[in-house]
């Protein structure tokens, strides 16, 4: 795993943050767009073109020391989600409605950590 770098305090134009709601929980998480659009301009590779297609991004959870693969996507109406590797994070995480999610986009490592 890589080591992790947190800023002190952390840049908040590196963090998504987000309540979830029964829809993020049910289908794929809806990411809050300007915080989303301010992290992918980190991004290598964050354009909107591989974004349409959808984007392979890293979750780290170093607290219980997993690692997930989810595709970050924007959609034709420029609004941004978590798809594919969602449902196993959420559930391996067991997250519930009304719990806040945050990530932190460490661009060293070009990779999410959650906080």
């Amino acid at each position: 795993m890589n080591k992790m770098i947190l800023e002190d305090p952390p840049n908040p134009a590196k963090i998504i943050s987000k309540k979830l709601t029964k829809t993020d929980l049910a289908r794929n998480m809806k990411l809050p767009k300007q915080q989303t659009k301010s992290v992918v301009t980190m991004m290598n590779g964050g354009t909107t073109e591989t974004l349409h297609v959808g984007k392979e991004v890293k979750i780290l959870d170093y607290i219980e020391g997993h690692e997930y693969t989810v595709i970050l996507r924007c959609t034709d109406n420029g609004k941004y989600n978590f798809g594919d590797g969602w449902n196993t994070m959420k559930n391996s995480l067991n997250l519930q409605e009304g719990e806040i999610l945050s990530l932190y986009w460490d661009y060293r490592n070009q990779q999410f950590i959650i906080i």
